[in-house]
């Protein structure tokens, strides 16, 4: 399951790494608000940072075993990016419609927690 959830993960965030880093001003339109020439610099920033976790969740899951801090990793980016998205949308910064946005993080946080606790231990040769 974990090695699904990482393949299925690299394609989301490359998918959206790659929208960020070479259409800015479309892959931000969600968020209601038009972009400065910094936001712009700032999203194609982000959607290469999001790129680079996509190449290492792709290369995690074709390895026998993912490393537990790739695992550890992704929760932290997806609460990371949860948590600012709702401080976002509550102080008004985004339009109120981005809520689909924290659930999907939420989502992602739960499956890679559970995949986490779920694993079984390392085997003793």
């Amino acid at each position: 399951m974990l090695r699904w959830l990482l393949r299925i993960t690299a394609i989301y965030l490359g998918v959206l790494g790659a929208a960020a880093l070479l259409v800015p001003q479309a892959a931000a339109s969600g968020l209601g608000q038009p972009l400065t020439p910094f936001d712009v610099f700032a999203t194609r920033t982000i959607g290469a940072i999001l790129l680079t976790v996509a190449i290492l969740n792709w290369s995690a899951s074709v390895s026998t075993r993912a490393p537990a801090a790739v695992v550890l990793a992704n929760v932290f980016l997806n609460a990371a990016l949860g948590v600012v998205n709702a401080i976002a949308i509550v102080d008004g910064t985004i339009s109120a419609g981005s809520w689909s946005g924290v659930a999907i993080h939420a989502a992602l946080i739960l499956a890679f927690a559970l995949c986490h606790f779920l694993r079984r231990p390392p085997q003793l040769a």
